[in-house]
């Protein structure tokens, strides 16, 4: 009878050896995303901050791999939409920022990451900054996320009284009455907690952090996707109590240095759980700095197609996965969040639409030096500014001018009789020297792929490869001008 069953053991270890492993079969990893609004490439010191202290980035970073060379948008709507939907901005319908009460938003006819993180039977929170719509119809809890917890938009857009226009310690307007933007909402999941008001700003990041640790404990037992997208560091600046005037570099510092510490926090609660060995966490900012930040070596911030207004300060970390103290500078980006997450977790992206986002697993994993990226393009709003291809970025500098107006406008005309400019980013990383002239078969290459897109996303409008964002009729804010909460987000009594 033993014989028999030590036979029947070693054809049954044959037979599973040839039958091809499920991707049910595989480990679903956790997945934490940490975003960070307005940081700039060198606020944090494992990206040559000298001002800032970050000793749990710097932790993570010596756990995990630097990624030197990931890019989000120009600001911050366009980027969240690349991350949740795998696509350019412009190809989903958000190349610009959205306002409160905006009668458009993220599509529900798109993928998100979290929707198909779900469908693989994840648990999905997002705690944080949204903005990509506070219509009912473009909040997280409608694209795939079971929890929701923050803003639904940056913490400026609000009436300048309630302090969301002046820095900790300014005076506040002295005309209350004064008409602005409607209060700001802090919202749990569909109901308006609360306006925000300056005392409230010092809180955000605490509360934020808390409500994160508080979901992985709860989801402990796995798999889960957090997504925590801080609205520090943008304007205005308002650290906690425990952190002002604790930094070398003013307000700015200290809610930096805030930051780390919520990073700090998230990464024990992973260590504390034994969950450090199935989770990969992605630390990354939306868009590039502000000049409140540093940008070295980059040239230019945020709102612009510079380096310095779309290459984030980014962090791959996953122990026995990712190389510790690894530094990668291949080409990636937002848009790669979603195929390399949904692959990871035994899923595929739907292909009844298409994303521009690749798997970035090979080169996380340490098996790829470069992405299977060939060419990434640098749009500010519907505007083709930018295109790069392996280390060379082509400005288009006479692109933007048709239909382009005020300030844009201006610039696009004004750029239009100069010549190319051409840069090799291994060895100009701050775009200083025109390298055109001696270089014109990259010119010309590059020029090509900039003309290949006209046909899909387009140029200076929106080409048939793009689609349109949601859009809701009688769009109104979730708090009236006068206070009162819309119909439906009121709290439950």
């Amino acid at each position: 009878m033993t014989s028999r069953r030590f036979i029947l053991a070693l054809l049954l270890t044959a037979l599973a050896q040839l039958v091809p492993l499920r991707a049910a079969d595989v480990a679903r990893p956790n997945f934490i995303l940490i975003s960070i609004d307005d940081l700039a490439y060198a606020d944090i010191e494992p990206f040559g901050s000298k001002l800032n202290r970050t000793p749990n980035l710097n932790r993570l970073a010596a756990e995990g791999m630097k990624l030197t060379s990931f890019y989000g948008a120009p600001v911050c709507s366009p980027s969240r939409s690349s991350l949740m939907t795998g696509c350019y901005p412009k190809r989903v319908g958000i190349p610009n920022v959205l306002f409160p009460g905006n009668a458009t938003g993220i599509n529900a006819a798109e993928h998100t990451v979290a929707e198909l993180l779900k469908a693989r039977g994840y648990a999905t929170a997002c705690v944080g900054k949204w903005h990509l719509g506070d219509q009912p119809e473009f909040l997280p809890t409608r694209h795939g996320f079971d929890h929701y917890f923050g803003l639904p938009y940056s913490n400026d857009m609000g009436p300048a009284a309630d302090g969301v226009k002046s820095n900790l310690g300014d005076p506040l307007p002295q005309n209350p009455k004064a008409k602005g933007q409607p209060p700001l909402p802090l919202l749990r999941n569909e109901t308006v907690l609360q306006s925000v008001l300056a005392a409230d700003q010092t809180t955000l990041v605490i509360r934020y952090t808390e409500e994160a640790v508080k979901f992985i404990r709860a989801k402990q037992d796995g798999p889960f996707f957090l997504y925590l997208p801080h609205s520090a560091v943008h304007f205005p600046l308002y650290p906690g109590k425990a952190f002002q005037g604790k930094s070398r570099n003013g307000l700015y510092g200290d809610w930096v240095e805030e930051m780390d510490w919520s990073v700090g926090q998230v990464m024990d609660a992973l260590r504390e759980l034994k969950l450090d060995a199935k989770t990969l966490v992605l630390f990354t900012s939306d868009n590039g700095g502000t000049a409140r930040g540093v940008n070295t070596p980059l040239r230019g911030f945020k709102a612009s197609t510079w380096e310095g207004g779309m290459r984030e300060p980014t962090i791959a970390w996953w122990p026995g996965k990712i190389p510790a103290g690894a530094t990668s500078g291949a080409m990636a980006s937002m848009m790669d969040v979603l195929p390399t997450f949904v692959k990871l977790a035994g899923g595929e992206v739907s292909g009844d639409r298409k994303i521009d986002g690749v798997d970035l697993w090979p080169v996380l994993s340490g098996q790829r030096q470069e992405s299977s990226r060939e060419v990434f393009y640098f749009f500010r709003g519907n505007f083709l500014e930018a295109v790069r291809s392996g280390p060379w970025k082509l400005h288009l500098v006479a692109r933007g001018a048709a239909g382009a107006k005020g300030k844009q406008a201006k610039e696009a005309a004004a750029a239009s009789e100069q010549p190319p400019i051409l840069h090799n980013l291994d060895s100009d990383i701050g775009e200083a020297k025109n390298a055109a002239a001696a270089n014109p078969e990259v010119v010309k290459r590059l020029q090509a792929l900039a003309a290949k897109t006209e046909a899909d996303l387009g140029t200076e409008q929106a080409g048939p490869g793009c689609r349109a964002p949601g859009r809701v009729e009688n769009a109104r804010p979730l708090i009236d001008s006068e206070g009162k909460v819309r119909a439906g987000f009121e709290p439950k009594l």
